[in-house]
């Protein structure tokens, strides 16, 4: 495990021999089957979480019960907001569904929050994820206040497009519908659309993209 931690993790190599050694000690290995949901709520949160092998959705839910997917999660991935509870002023609630088998490692938030208050480089680290982590939110609900659905909807097809590494992939109108936080009424409509104007081929349960330069510039 220390050899792929320290690949992942660019701070590694700035720790000193104790601090590898606590990190290692105390660090658990978790295994999800698919479709299992964690809840990461402000006040209380289990500490860093590393993708070892899957994928991982992570999202809001509002109120009313509509989820943004926020962003995805796969092998190397560091999910510095599942610890958002050991950083002052941040108080988010998430939530993380595995779309496949998935294996985390956890770094228990006291073990982090020890490395983060006495190790630079990891401190420095951890501004950067989080930092890097509400950019990318921000530019998401920007999205949502100034793009439209169509524009929205070509955006999460060719990151799923991206996602599976091939131009036919399998997907529901339901998934993408969670992703842009809309309808699925809506994401029905816009892909018809989008196979008449030939950017994509709709069969069951699959997408194919004909034309990812058409949907780039909507």
């Amino acid at each position: 495990m220390n050899e792929w931690i320290g690949q992942v993790l660019p701070f590694w190599k700035d720790l000193t021999e104790t601090e590898k050694q606590m990190l290692l000690t105390h660090t658990a290995l978790e295994e999800y089957e698919k479709g299992v949901l964690l809840h990461i709520d402000g006040g209380d949160c289990a500490g860093v979480q590393i993708v070892k092998e899957g994928q991982v959705r992570v999202y809001i839910t509002s109120p009313s019960g509509g989820e943004i997917t926020l962003y995805r999660l796969v092998e190397g991935d560091v999910s510095i907001l599942s610890a958002s509870c050991m950083i002052k002023g941040m108080d988010i609630s998430l939530d993380m569904m595995m779309e496949s088998d998935t294996v985390l490692y956890t770094i228990p938030k006291e073990i982090y929050k020890k490395l983060n208050d006495t190790n630079t480089a990891v401190k420095d680290y951890t501004m950067e994820m989080v930092s890097e982590r509400f950019s990318d939110v921000m530019w998401l609900f920007n999205q949502y206040v100034f793009s439209n659905a169509a524009s929205r909807l070509a955006g999460a097809i060719l990151e799923h497009m991206a996602l599976a590494g091939e131009e036919k992939f399998s997907i529901t109108h339901d998934v993408l519908a969670r992703d842009m936080g809309t309808a699925r009424e809506v994401v029905t409509r816009l892909l018809k659309q989008f196979q008449t104007e030939g950017y994509v081929r709709l069969s069951r349960g699959y997408i194919e993209i004909l034309d990812a330069k058409a949907l780039k510039k909507i």
